[in-house]
């Protein structure tokens, strides 16, 4: 008989330790770290332990990842509240640097709008015409875009602030109503396969706010 054969016959067989309990005890096997010879029942132990403690790891893993999209929610909300809760344009803008900033530690932050009426704001940098490249750009987005990468008519828009990674961020609605970019001096803050649930939520959030504050305006030039 070869390795494969009693392999196989004892898979087939799992009566035949009950039949010979004695060797569970009796045959010796290499202990899996300091090489002494141990039981096949010892080993099992081993073997258990090892896996409850990757069970335990992924379990703590969980618990983690539980806790930081608890908290990721919870900041969404609050965000949510302060931009339905802004009156005008400026406010908006405010309120949505202001959270990114101190609740997402993200100091690096621009929006660009073009998609809206925003008769009054023409002093407002977010406001200023748009390159047609980057509309273009933006459009073609599905989701956000992350990474190391920014659009070159985009980075002017940072300030000269030295950023390693980004996330572009298309505002939509009804309609496009620009850009927010997000950058960070962490390179791995931003990265091409992270999820973008949030980013995603975030642009919408947004968007609907931008969109509102639209229909306002429209509404009041009547």
């Amino acid at each position: 008989m070869n390795p494969e054969d009693i392999a196989r016959y004892l898979a087939t067989h799992p009566e035949f330790f009950d039949q010979y309990p004695h060797l569970l005890t009796d045959v010796r096997v290499t202990h899996p770290f300091d090489g002494r010879a141990i039981s096949i029942a010892e080993r099992q132990i081993l073997n258990l332990r090892e896996k409850i403690s990757l069970l335990e790891n992924r379990l703590a893993e969980f618990v983690r990842f539980g806790e930081e999209n608890d908290a990721t929610a919870q900041k969404m909300h609050v965000l949510a509240l302060d931009l339905i809760a802004a009156k005008d344009l400026p406010a908006l803008l405010a309120a949505l640097y202001y959270h990114l900033r101190l609740q997402f530690s993200l100091p690096c932050t621009v929006a660009r709008l073009w998609g809206g009426r925003y008769d009054g704001y023409d002093g407002l940098s977010e406001c200023q015409p748009c390159e047609a490249s980057v509309m273009d750009w933006v459009s073609t987005m599905q989701q956000p875009q992350c990474g190391a990468w920014l659009h070159p008519d985009v980075i002017v828009w940072l300030g000269g602030v030295e950023t390693r990674s980004y996330a572009a961020i298309p505002l939509r609605g009804a309609r496009d109503y620009g850009v927010l970019i997000l950058a960070s001096e962490e390179a791995g803050r931003f990265f091409p396969e992270m999820g973008t649930l949030y980013l995603e939520r975030l642009g919408q959030l947004a968007a609907a706010a931008l969109e509102r504050l639209s229909i306002l305006v429209e509404h009041v030039g009547q």
